[in-house]
């Protein structure tokens, strides 16, 4: 559908694919979508349909021994997306997209005059980020070792990740900041770090990220890489929409 040098307008897969997806659910038997493409596209009926999707990307010479390997699940997958699959090509935006002017949709205040959609939700179909296995994690509350970080001192983010699933698994946990009160636009949410885990069924792992001033700082009107005093949301979840919430201020 697209290769090098060569894109397409539209983001959903050929109708004649999407028509042969609809008979095979007409089926009644499990349906799992094997994707090989190069750019994110709108899966929005797709992930009804399906039963599981399969993101291999072009996967090279080796690709249908890795894909059979995971579909008969001789090998339990822990990627994650490095892009957000959105749920039309008119929601592609902008990484500032929380400026004051668009009024973004708050779920927390849904009676507010914000901006958003009314014939689909507000988010991506997948986050970035976002990656499933065969078997489940949870992730704690995040636990900070201060509420305030001096700008020579650090603030430590820390949580505890479970497997609560019946396989081992790894997933990667994912450490994303906000600046809440810079004199810039700043993105939503900016990933820090990330580290991949493996743990058996049951088992627990306390995951910690340090964050300095160096995590903080972004270059300003005056051409000065810096970080200003103010709060600091920090997100840590294992993608970017399923996260749990911390905040600190730069003294």
């Amino acid at each position: 559908m697209a290769h090098e040098a060569s894109s397409r307008t539209d983001i959903t897969i050929p109708q004649s694919q999407r028509d042969l997806i609809t008979a095979l659910k007409a089926t009644g038997k499990p349906l799992v979508l094997v994707l090989m493409n190069g750019r994110p596209l709108a899966l929005v009926k797709e992930d009804q349909q399906a039963d599981a999707i399969l993101e291999t990307w072009f996967a090279g010479t080796e690709g249908g021994n890795a894909i059979a390997d995971v579909l008969f699940g001789d090998y339990n997958p822990s990627g994650k997306l490095p892009m957000s699959f959105p749920r039309s090509v008119d929601k592609f935006r902008s990484i500032t997209a929380i400026s004051i002017r668009e009024r973004p949709y708050d779920t927390e205040k849904p009676n507010k005059y914000t901006s958003r959609y009314f014939d689909e939700a507000n988010g991506p179909l997948y986050p970035f980020g976002y990656g499933l296995s065969y078997t489940t994690f949870t992730v704690s509350d995040v636990t900070l070792s201060a509420p305030t970080m001096k700008r020579d001192g650090k603030v430590t983010a820390s949580v505890e990740v479970s497997n609560t699933g019946k396989r081992e698994g790894a997933t990667v946990i994912q450490i994303y900041l906000q600046d809440v009160t810079a004199s810039m636009s700043r993105p939503v949410k900016q990933l820090k770090g990330f580290e991949k885990i493996t743990l058996k069924p049951g088992e627990s792992k306390t995951v910690s990220f340090p964050v300095d001033i160096d995590a903080l700082k972004f270059w300003n009107q005056r051409m000065q890489y810096d970080a200003e005093p103010g709060k600091f949301n920090i997100f840590i979840g294992v993608d970017s929409a399923r996260v749990k919430q911390g905040s600190f201020e730069l003294l």
